[in-house]
C-alpha cells in the first residue's frame, strides 16, 4: 500500500523544491546562466551586464544543496563580479544587493519546502487513518474480513490486464482498499443482519458509497487521482440501475467499473450471514451473464482472463463464460 501511495504522490503539483522532477533543470539553468554572466562581464565592460547575475543567483537558491555548499557557491559566484570589474562604490553596492537577493530567495524557497513537506506529512497521516478505518470496517464483520484487501488486489489485476498506466493501476488499488469506507456509519444491526435486508435497510446500506465520498473528497490528492469518484460510483451499473447517481456506461469512471466487478466477485465468493459462498466457477458465470448490464464488459472480460490464467476456473467453466462474454459484447 505504501508503495502505491508513494508513486501516486509523485505528481506534477507545483512546488519550488520538486527536485525529483526539476533538479536537473535547475542545475542546468544555474550553470548556463552563470557561465553567460561571467563570460559577458569578462568580454565587455558595462555595468548593465551585471544584471545578468540575477539569473544564476535565483537558480542557485532553488538548488537542493547543504548550507555550506550554498554559501561557498554563492561566494564564488559573487566574487567573480569583483574580479572581473574595477572596484567601485557602485560595484560593491550591486554585489551587496545580489547577496541580499540570494538570501531572500533562499528563504522563500525554504519556507515553501517546509509547507510542502508539512502538507505531504498531513496527507500521509490522513491516508494512514483512512486505511485503518477501512480495516476497522472489515473487522466489524467476520464475514467480510479481508474484503477490502481482496477487492483491491482483484481490481489491480483487472487494471493490469487492461494494460492501464501504472499510475492509474495504483490509484485503482488505493480506491479498492477504501471503497467501503462509508460503511463506518452503517448501523451494526444492518451490517450484521443474518437475513436479507428490507427495502428500508437496503436504502440505508446504499448510502455508504456517498458517505465514503464525503469522507475522502476533501483530500486533494485522492480527488485528483480519481480515487474519490471511484469510491462514490463503484456501485453504478452500465445499464443505469446502480447507485447513487444512476450513471450509465462510460459516464461511470473506469476505475469505479473495475472495482464494481472486483467487489461483486469477492462478495459472491465469500460466506455471508444469509448465504454460503459461491464457487469461483459460478461467480465467473454470473459476471459473464450480466456483462454489459450489471458489469462493465471490458472489466469483466479482463477479470475472467485473469482467473483463467491463474487456474481458478475449470476448463468447462472457462468455455461457458467465454461464450457468454462474447454474446454480451
Amino acid at each position: 500500500m505504501k508503495d502505491e501511495w508513494k508513486r501516486c504522490k509523485d505528481e506534477p503539483a507545483f512546488c519550488p523544491v520538486s527536485y525529483k522532477r526539476d533538479g536537473r533543470m535547475y542545475w542546468s539553468l544555474f550553470l548556463l546562466s552563470g557561465f553567460m554572466a561571467i563570460g559577458f562581464n569578462f568580454a565587455f565592460e558595462s555595468e548593465l551586464l551585471l544584471m545578468l547575475y540575477a539569473f544564476p543567483i535565483v537558480f542557485l537558491a532553488m538548488l537542493q544543496i547543504t548550507i555550506p555548499q550554498f554559501a561557498v557557491t554563492g561566494i564564488l559566484l559573487l566574487s567573480t563580479i569583483v574580479l572581473l570589474n574595477p572596484v567601485s562604490v557602485v560595484l560593491l553596492s550591486v554585489t551587496a544587493a545580489f547577496a541580499l537577493l540570494i538570501l531572500i530567495v533562499k528563504r522563500v524557497v525554504w519556507v515553501s519546502q517546509q509547507h510542502f513537506n508539512e502538507k505531504t506529512n498531513q496527507e500521509d497521516m490522513l491516508m494512514s487513518t483512512m486505511f485503518s478505518l477501512a480495516k476497522t470496517i472489515d473487522a466489524r464483520d467476520h464475514y467480510t474480513a479481508y474484503h477490502s484487501n481482496n477487492v483491491a488486489e482483484y481490481a489491480r489485476s483487472i487494471a493490469k490486464e487492461m494494460r492501464l498506466p501504472s499510475r492509474e493501476v495504483d490509484s485503482i488499488y488505493l480506491a479498492g482498499l477504501i471503497h467501503d469506507i462509508g460503511k463506518i456509519g452503517t448501523p451494526d444491526l444492518i451490517l450484521h443482519k443474518e437475513s436479507r435486508l428490507s427495502d428500508e435497510e437496503y436504502d440505508i446500506m446504499k448510502q455508504h458509497s456517498e458517505a465514503g465520498y464525503q469522507i475522502v473528497k476533501d483530500m486533494k490528492r485522492l480527488k485528483d487521482l480519481g480515487v474519490a469518484d471511484m469510491v462514490r460510483f463503484h456501485h453504478e451499473r452500465p445499464d443505469g440501475k446502480g447507485y447513487p447517481s444512476g450513471l450509465k456506461g462510460e459516464e461511470i469512471p473506469l476505475g469505479a467499473r473495475i472495482i464494481g466487478v472486483a467487489d461483486a466477485f469477492d462478495a459472491m465468493t465469500t460466506n455471508r450471514s444469509y448465504r454460503q459462498k459461491l464457487s469461483a466457477d459460478t461467480a465467473a458465470e454470473e459476471l459473464a451473464k450480466y456483462s454489459g448490464s450489471q458489469f462493465d464488459p471490458a472489466a469483466a472480460k479482463a477479470f475472467l482472463s485473469v482467473l483463467v490464467r491463474e487456474g481458478k476456473l475449470t476448463a468447462e467453466s472457462n468455455r461457458r463464460t467465454a461464450a457468454q462474454v462474447a454474446i454480451a459484447n
